[in-house]
């Protein structure tokens, strides 16, 4: 089951925090260079564990954003 959030901060290098509804913050990187502000974009997303933690994978736009 995805989880939905809101893309809350990105960064030049495409990492950036999704919060999901539960108001955890979850991690990710872009594998695509996107150069439009995606900041309070919602998503869906999965969750991976990786040697850092939780990130997001998987990530899905909702809208007509992209």
């Amino acid at each position: 089951m995805l989880r939905k959030g809101t893309i809350t901060s990105i960064n030049e290098d495409g990492s950036g925090i999704i919060t999901d509804d539960n108001e955890q913050e979850i991690h990710f990187r872009l594998e695509k260079n996107f150069f439009e502000n995606l900041k309070g974009v919602p998503v869906s997303f999965d969750i991976e564990l990786s040697p850092e933690g939780l990130v997001a994978v998987g990530i899905q736009l909702h809208g007509s954003c992209v």
